[in-house]
This record gives C-alpha cells, sequence and structure tokens, in this order.
C-alpha cells in the first residue's frame, strides 16, 4: 500500500524547477518504468483514493507534473513518447482520484483546471492522442458538482481563440469526442444559464457546428455512443427553444439550407417524432414557417421549374421534407401551433405550392416508367404528399379554412391528389382524409363536389371502332364491348 508520503515525495520527484530529474526518467529506460509502475501503484490503491484525492499537496505536485513535462525539451523520439506516456499516466491517476468526488474536485480544480486547458491545446499533446484522457479528467473533474461545472464551463466556452478552438477540434478522433460531448450534453442538460454561456461564447458555434459536420459519420457507426450523445447536446438546447439560434449558426454564405442545416433540422424531426412536447411550440412553428418555409418555398419553385439537378437539389428537397414534417408534427401536437397557422394565413402558401408541384411534377405509377429508375431530386418525392397531409390537419373542423381551400381553387387540385403515385407514397389516403375534412358540415364544398361528379359518358370514334362502349358505374367511367346484335 502506498502512503500519501511516499506518492507526494514520487510525484515531487518528477517536478522540480530543474529538469534533470524529468530528464533522467526519461532517458533511463529502467528509471522510467520504475517511474510509471509506481504511478500504476498510486492508481490502483482504490483504499486510498480519498486520502490522496483530498490532499492538496498531491494536485500541488500533479500540477507541476504536467506543466514540467510539457516543457522539457527533448530531442530522441524515444524519450519524447516516454515524456507523452508518462503524461498520460499522470492523468489516468487524476481521473481515477477525482472518482472520490467532491472531496477530491475542490483541491483539484484550484490546481488542475488550468493545465488542463493547456495540455488539450498543446500540438504535441494533440498529435499523441492526449485529448481523449484530458477530457475525461475534465469530466471527472466536474462531475455532479453545479458549482464547479459553473466555474469550470465559463471558462471553457471562452477559453480559445477561433484557430485554436478548430485546430483542437481537427486533432479529435471519434474516440475523443466522446468525452467532449459527455462534458457538453452534461453541461446544458440541466441550466438554462450554461446554454446560453454555450450560445453567446466565441468557442459555442465552433463546438456545435464540429458536433453536425460528424453527426452523419457516427450514426452510421453503431459501436459508438457518439450520435446519442450528440442528439442529447441539441435536444437540450431545443428544449430550452434555442433551436433559431443555432440554426442560425449552422447557416453559411454559399448554400440555403447549408449542408449544418439539413442535418440540424433532421435533429428536430426526431425529437419532435419522439411526441416531445417540452419546447415553446409556438414560437418554434412560427420560425419555420416564417423564418424557413417561406425563405425557401421560391427556390422549390425554382427548382422544379427549371428542373435543376444537383447536390444542391438534393440536399434541399430531403430539407424540405424534414421541415414540413417538423411543421405536421407540431400542428398535430399544439392547438395553438395550428391555431397560429390558420390566422397567419398559411394555407394559400401551402396550396400555391401544392398547385405548382401538381402542375410541374407529373404522377408517377410503375406503369408510367421503368420502376427501377430514380426520381430526379427535382421532382421533390413526396412534396405533395407531406403538403396534402399539413392541409388535412389544419382544415379540420374550421368552416374559415375550408372556405378559403375553395375560394383558392384547392378543392380540384385536392381531388386530383386521389391516386396512387408513386413519387408520393400513401398520398391518395391523405387526400381522401383532407378532402373528408373539407367537406365536413360544409354544404357549399359539398355542392362544388357534386358538381365535378361524371354525369355521362362520352363515346369516342375511336372506341367505337374499336368494339367498345364507356358507362358510368358508381360515378367511376367504365369500358365494356359493345353488342353486337
Amino acid at each position: 500500500m502506498v502512503t500519501l508520503e511516499e506518492a507526494v515525495f514520487f510525484l515531487n520527484s518528477l517536478a522540480p524547477a530543474e529538469q534533470y530529474s524529468r530528464a533522467a526518467v526519461l532517458k533511463q529506460q529502467p528509471v522510467f518504468d520504475g517511474s510509471m509502475a509506481r504511478i500504476s501503484a498510486i492508481v490502483k490503491d482504490t483504499d486510498s483514493r480519498v486520502t490522496f484525492g483530498q490532499s492538496e499537496d498531491i494536485w500541488r505536485s500533479i500540477s507541476s507534473v504536467l506543466t514540467g513535462l510539457r516543457a522539457v525539451k527533448l530531442s530522441a523520439d524515444e524519450e519524447s513518447g516516454r515524456r507523452y506516456s508518462l503524461i498520460r499516466a499522470i492523468l489516468t491517476l487524476s481521473m481515477n482520484l477525482l472518482a472520490a468526488g467532491p472531496l477530491a474536485q475542490e483541491p483539484a480544480s484550484r490546481y488542475l483546471k488550468d493545465e488542463l486547458f493547456c495540455v488539450l491545446a498543446d500540438d504535441e499533446c494533440i498529435k499523441q492522442s492526449l485529448s481523449a484522457p484530458c477530457l475525461k479528467t475534465l469530466v471527472n473533474l466536474c462531475a455532479s458538482n453545479d458549482n464547479l461545472l459553473d466555474d469550470v464551463w465559463a471558462v471553457f466556452v471562452n477559453q480559445y481563440d477561433e484557430p485554436t478552438l478548430i485546430r483542437i477540434l481537427r486533432g479529435l478522433d471519434d474516440d475523443s469526442y466522446g468525452p467532449l460531448l459527455i462534458f457538453i450534453a452534461g453541461s446544458i442538460r440541466s441550466s438554462v444559464d450554461r446554454s446560453v454561456r454555450l450560445l453567446n461564447s466565441t468557442g459555442g458555434p465552433i463546438l456545435l457546428n464540429s458536433i453536425l459536420d460528424k453527426v452523419d459519420t457516427w450514426m452510421k457507426n453503431e459501436g459508438l455512443s457518439n450520435f446519442e450523445l450528440a442528439y442529447s447536446v441539441f435536444e437540450g438546447l431545443i428544449r430550452y427553444s434555442y433551436f433559431p439560434l443555432i440554426y442560425e449558426t449552422a447557416s453559411d454564405s454559399v448554400d440555403i439550407p447549408s449542408e449544418r442545416q439539413v442535418k440540424l433540422m433532421r435533429l428536430l424531426d426526431a425529437y419532435l417524432t419522439a411526441k416531445n412536447t417540452d419546447c415553446n411550440q409556438l414560437d418554434l412553428t412560427e420560425f419555420l414557417y416564417c423564418g424557413v418555409f417561406c425563405e425557401c418555398k421560391p427556390l422549390v419553385v425554382q427548382v422544379m421549374t427549371k428542373k435543376i439537378g444537383n447536390v444542391a437539389t438534393e440536399r434541399l428537397a430531403l430539407f424540405i421534407l424534414d421541415l414540413l414534417e417538423c411543421i405536421t408534427s407540431l400542428i398535430s401536437l399544439s392547438a395553438d401551433a395550428k391555431s397560429f397557422m390558420i390566422n397567419i394565413n398559411s394555407v394559400p402558401e401551402f396550396l400555391d405550392l401544392l398547385v405548382r408541384s401538381a402542375d410541374l411534377v407529373p404522377r408517377r405509377t410503375l406503369k408510367s416508367g421503368n420502376p427501377d429508375s430514380q426520381i430526379p431530386s427535382y421532382e421533390f418525392p413526396s412534396l405533395k404528399q407531406k403538403l396534402v397531409g399539413i392541409l388535412g390537419i389544419i382544415v379540420q373542423d374550421n368552416k374559415i379554412v375550408q372556405d378559403q381551400i375553395r375560394e383558392c381553387g384547392g378543392l380540384p387540385v385536392i381531388l386530383s391528389q386521389c391516386n396512387i403515385d408513386d413519387c408520393n407514397p400513401f398520398i391518395r389516403e391523405y387526400a381522401v382524409l383532407c378532402i373528408k375534412g373539407l367537406l365536413d358540415n360544409n354544404e357549399e364544398n359539398q355542392a362544388f363536389v357534386a358538381s365535378l361528379e361524371a354525369r355521362e359518358a362520352v363515346t369516342t370514334d375511336a372506341l367505337e371502332e374499336a368494339g367498345y362502349e364507356t358507362q358510368i358505374i358508381d360515378g367511376k367511367v367504365a369500358l365494356k364491348r359493345k353488342d353486337r346484335t
């Protein structure tokens, strides 16, 4: 069993102001091996963890060792490798001592916090993959200690200038991102103030964008928990109603929407699909409609009209579907959100896009083309289905909207969607529900639809020559062979 005095004495032997002791450890393999064995013995001595962890002397010595090891100049690669192995061992020791909880966290914060920030930004430490143990130590330093976390978080989000933070993040592999995500998610999960600090800091937008850049890769890697952690970061910010801020942060000067905004909308869709109702749904609905849909709608129409097919079009097609799905979820979950969409006169806008889509994008069926051919992105697959679905929700039990759709010429358009369209799965079912809502207790709409019902069949000369005639059966046109008598 290692005593506290022995541990402090040993650590102090590695951390004098002069470099001779450190150099001796790094240059002589037996001395280095002995030092690593000593550190390992301290780490394994779990019975003394609380005693060691609350010792000011231990943390003072650890901080001095880390500072000294980063400063020492060595030429040989072997000696340099030993130095970083020793730094890793000291960080592992710190991690274990901090497991003792608040008794260790308070003294450690006084001596270790600043040194950890220095290790994170050290180019050589980044190259030697020391970011992960450093971040894990930072997580343990603040675990279950809100007061300390407030202090460390305030420093962390403003510690580095933009080039330094970008350099740190570029040096992180997927394993190193894990503890960073744990630190960020844990910091904002239970604190609006820490979320505000993140968004208003110099480093916050850079951190969030770096996470968005990685989410697709993490989602495909089931062996990592990084995607779930990344989702929890944005889930917390959405819950505190900061989606508009992070959406603007994710923009760029080239693309509307940007790749990051597409990923962010997908995360919001996942959040709302899970029936989460703890965000400000009314404000979010207003932002999605006024700030996003109304901005993107002209782009969608332009792409459909000119039949532009490229990467940006594919991105826009994915984005507009997720956006409409988010709006659908909100007006389904919140009566206030639905009322807002009615009061702001959104129905003509949705209907206008549906009319344009119906005019510009042909209905596709298995008979109309090669079933294996890919639907071009400029046809916006599923767009008409999403629009009919939204109109079907808004129109329910609302005479004003029922009349508005009729007066805007929407009834024939929605009726025309009561067909199978392989480009818009289940659109017939959505259209039938929408028509049902339009006709419910509305005599004018019922009369309008009745006026469109087929009254008689007109037999063309071509059909007669072929020996067929048409007839009306239950309001549908049917063909039958003519009697030869």
